[in-house]
């Protein structure tokens, strides 16, 4: 009996170490990808080596066996140096392709409408006209008469402007090409110079404001929401009756709305500073 519970003992302490020796190649494994990744060019064996302070042998068997996986390949320009394989980007393309735009902005978007105490709208793109994604109601006996799913021009919305304003001018002019500059309100925008302007200044200050232009009797405040290439793939509004948003609250009410774009922003993979100008 006690010879047995010896040889368990032993059997207990060969799997410890066999699991800290896993552990331990797992992160030498991690530190070879950190290393290709940060360098941005392909390192040989020996460059890595120094950079790591590891043994020849063990970068090189490290290598042979994250290359069977895809995880890095050989240079084809030099063969004798590595960089970070497709399996990374396969790997990294399903995170992104995984996130919910509307799951990952929800509690955001209903901690806006309880500070502001106005509805709360999620916008995104789709084929130059505005697409409404989500809507967070507030509790004024007064609310918006939007629904998800609606589309609306681009030009004459606070989240339409948001995200004209981050986008090329070669691609916002195809957009008005297509859809032209149609008056919603007599507040409406319906040139392209004046238009160009205004976009401008919405890019120095970090916000958009319909001013009217959508809706009679409507004012909205938005915000560009930005993934992890910093382009602009959504925006958010606070938008309410035009007597409850005055010009006066508007300013008020771009603070939180561009802090509130920041931090979805933030769960997309966005690394930039907030975009004030």
């Amino acid at each position: 009996m006690v010879s047995l519970a010896v040889e368990k003992g032993k059997g207990k302490e060969r799997m410890t170490q066999r699991q800290r020796g896993l552990t331990l190649t797992v992160k030498k494994a991690m530190d070879v990808l950190d290393c290709l990744g940060r360098a941005g060019t392909p390192l040989s064996a020996s460059e890595i080596d120094d950079r790591l302070n590891m043994s020849r042998s063990t970068v090189y068997r490290l290598l042979t066996t994250l290359a069977t996986g895809g995880y890095v390949t050989q240079d084809l320009v030099s063969p004798k140096k590595y960089r970070l394989g497709f399996r990374i980007l396969e790997l990294a393309s399903s995170l992104l392709d995984g996130i919910e735009l509307r799951q990952q902005a929800l509690p955001f978007l209903q901690e806006l409408r309880d500070l502001a105490n106005e509805t709360v709208h999620l916008v995104v793109m789709d084929g130059g006209q505005v697409t409404y994604v989500d809507k967070v109601e507030c509790s004024q006996a007064v609310r918006m008469h939007s629904a998800i799913g609606r589309q609306g021009f681009a030009h004459s919305t606070a989240v339409g402007k948001a995200m004209l304003a981050f986008m090329p001018w070669e691609t916002v002019a195809c957009i008005l090409e297509e859809h032209g500059l149609p008056a919603c309100t007599p507040q409406t925008i319906t040139d392209e110079e004046t238009l160009r302007k205004d976009l401008e200044k919405v890019r120095q200050q970090g916000y958009a404001v319909d001013d009217v232009e959508n809706e009679e009797g409507v004012r909205c405040v938005g915000a560009p929401i930005f993934d992890h290439r910093s382009k602009p793939v959504a925006a958010l509004s606070v938008s309410g009756p035009a007597f409850r948003v005055t010009l006066e609250r508007v300013q008020e009410l771009s603070v939180p709305v561009k802090a509130t774009a920041i931090k979805i922003s933030r769960q997309l993979g966005y690394l930039g500073q907030e975009e004030t100008g």
